[in-house]
Parts: structure tokens; C-alpha cells; sequence
């Protein structure tokens, strides 16, 4: 599945709207590490290198006339990166350099799945687990598009302490993700972004 950019998603990006930037990180994250992977067969550092690139290119504000150049600019930024981690582990040999210059800076159309979305999952969960039993299970409820009533209904609570629960769990799964999020390598805000979107709307 080719890397996926709307024109909407890129006039967003370059009004600097920050839902804009979740958006490009969900759509470009698989596709980035896959890239990067296929250069230096190391996975964590793929998946690192992946998000020092998407995040470089939010920080620097930039603007695209066109979705292709967006897409050129972050493969070939991911492309330095994987070159700079072989060249600090001693890997250029001669076979591998000949397989870094063959590779296209263009979307490889095969994403393994494997890899989507991999780190956010780790520190959500990480976060889940620390938190109470049924302050959890409301979290993990919620996040499966499931209503309070519905909520309420499957673990045998009120309405209202659904809804006590779930602004508990956000708090406080807000604060574990803003102090634990660079451990997994993911820039925070992008993470709440995409969790809170997701436990207030759905």
C-alpha cells in the first residue's frame, strides 16, 4: 500500500495545523521504515530513523506546491538518515553502498504492516497498564468505539462512573505519554493528538 497524502492533508500541513501533523506521521510512518529498513536491515533503528525525518519536516514549517515533493523530501531525508547510521557503524561495503544507490527515492509500494503504527501501540499499552483495572478497561472500551451506555452495560457500572473512569484514565494516560513518550522515540504531541481525538470523538 503506497505511501498516502491528500491534497487536503498537504494545504493542512502547510497552514502548520497540528491534527495535520498526526495525520502525515499515520500516513507516511509504515511506508518510511520500510524505506529505511531495506538499506540497513535493523529494525528499531528503521523505525527511529523513519520519525527523525517526519519529524524534522514538521519542525521546519515548510511548504509544498505539490504532494510529490513532500513525499521526495522525506525519503530522501529518510535516506540520509539510514546513510549516516551506516557510515557510523563501519557497514558501507561495497555490496551494500551498490544496494543504497539502486534503491528509488519514490514510494515503495510494498508497506509491511508489521511495522504501522508499532511504537505508539508499545507506549499506549504501557500506559494502559498503569492504571487502575477498571479505569483501564473503560480506556480500552472507549477506545474501540464502544458508548458509555455500552460501556457501563459490559462492566457492570454506571453511567457516571464511565464517565468519572474515562476522564481519570485520560489524565492520567496523558501524563504517563508526555513523560515517557521520548523513551519510545515518538514526538508526544503527535501521540495525544491522535489519542485524545480518538477517546473524545471516536
Amino acid at each position: 500500500m503506497p505511501m498516502h497524502i491528500t491534497n487536503d492533508l498537504l494545504i493542512r500541513l502547510n497552514n502548520n495545523e497540528p491534527a495535520a501533523h498526526a495525520e502525515l506521521f499515520k500516513a507516511t510512518f509504515a511506508d518510511l521504515t520500510v524505506f529505511v529498513y531495506r538499506m540497513i536491515d535493523n529494525e528499531d533503528e528503521s523505525e527511529d530513523i523513519a520519525i527523525s525525518a517526519i519529524t524534522k519536516l514538521l519542525g521546519k514549517k515548510l511548504t509544498f506546491s505539490a504532494i510529490e515533493q513532500l513525499k521526495a523530501y522525506l525519503y530522501i531525508s529518510a535516506r540520509n538518515g539510514a546513510l549516516n547510521y551506516l557510515r557510523a557503524a563501519q557497514k558501507d561495503d561495497p555490496f551494500r553502498k551498490q544496494l543504497q544507490d539502486d534503491l528509488p527515492i519514490a514510494e515503495d509500494p510494498g508497506i509491511n504492516k508489521k511495522y504501522e503504527m508499532d511504537h505508539m501501540r508499545k507506549l499506549i499499552e504501557a500506559g494502559l497498564n498503569k492504571l487502575e483495572k477498571q479505569c483501564a478497561a473503560v480506556i480500552r472500551l472507549t477506545m474501540q468505539n464502544m458508548a458509555p451506555d455500552e460501556i457501563a452495560k459490559t462492566l457492570n457500572i454506571s453511567p457516571n462512573q464511565v464517565y468519572t473512569q474515562k476522564s481519570k484514565g485520560i489524565s492520567r494516560l496523558r501524563e504517563f505519554i508526555e513523560q515517557n513518550g521520548g523513551k519510545y522515540g515518538i514526538p508526544v504531541i503527535i501521540i495525544l493528538l491522535m489519542i485524545l481525538c480518538k477517546l473524545y470523538f471516536g
